[in-house]
């Protein structure tokens, strides 16, 4: 386990940020289930995990900006007829970020997200990501792909007992395949 300062941790996820940005052309699902462990190469597609540890309720800036690289990651920025490289990006809560899975908080209309398409609420930033297509407008609820968001099993139990998230997917064998498969983890 590497252990980073705060100072680099900023710069690691400053830095992300601006590869992603710079290296936009980037489409594909996050489902956990598609990860496949092989290593990829510049221009191939990749497997990402973006963890969050901190309370949406306190830090909903971190929940938003987690969010919206996850997407842009994953290539829902691009401008049309942008070649795209498939991405495979898992946001993957930890601790008290797991309250990203929690409908009554992430609905709450004060957080608000700074996103290439303008601003919008946390909820629907968070709807697009789980949406395939990027656009929260082209699912239902239940065409959501949950496998994007893969809540820490532990870090939710010990939160909301006897409770399921509304957002995302409570399986430890998810856990490992995420991690175990991962070639970039970003930390908010």
């Amino acid at each position: 386990m590497k252990i980073m300062s705060a100072k680099h941790s900023f710069v690691t996820v400053t830095a992300a940020a601006l590869v992603a940005t710079a290296l936009a052309p980037f489409s594909a699902v996050g489902d956990w289930t598609q990860n496949d462990g092989s290593s990829s190469t510049a221009g191939e597609g990749q497997d990402i995990v973006i963890t969050l540890k901190s309370d949406p309720r306190s830090n909903p800036e971190a929940a938003c900006l987690a969010v919206t690289l996850a997407r842009s990651l994953r290539g829902d920025f691009l401008p049309s007829g942008a070649p795209a490289t498939e991405a495979n990006v898992t946001l993957f809560p930890t601790l008290d970020g797991v309250a990203i899975g929690d409908a009554h908080v992430v609905s709450r209309p004060r957080f608000r997200c700074n996103t290439p398409e303008g601003v919008i609420s946390l909820q629907e930033n968070l709807e697009d990501f789980l949406c395939d297509t990027g656009d929260r407008i082209d699912c239902a609820y239940d065409d959501f792909n949950m496998n994007n968001l893969v809540e820490c099993p532990l870090c939710w139990s010990e939160r909301y007992p006897g409770q399921m998230p509304y957002y995302g997917v409570l399986n430890p064998a998810a856990v490992n395949e995420v991690l175990l498969n991962a070639e970039k983890v970003i930390d908010f």
